[in-house]
């Protein structure tokens, strides 16, 4: 995909709206936060991480389980 697609498909959203996304991962899609957004010489990359996960994409363990 070029970014130039992705801005197209993005202005045709509700621009009031939060984004989301997913990654799939065997047959289970899983909730992900955005990260940052870079732009290299060849290509821009966005990256994401687990929902809840600390600065180094490492789930954050829950209260119930301690």
């Amino acid at each position: 995909m070029k970014v130039k697609e992705l801005v197209r498909r993005l202005k045709l959203c509700d621009q009031n709206k939060p984004i989301r996304f997913y990654f799939l991962q065997y047959a289970t899609l899983n909730g992900c936060e955005y990260e940052t957004l870079l732009e290299f010489d060849e290509q821009a990359e966005l990256t994401i991480k687990l929902d809840d996960s600390d600065e180094n994409g490492n789930e954050q363990a829950t209260s119930e389980g301690e």
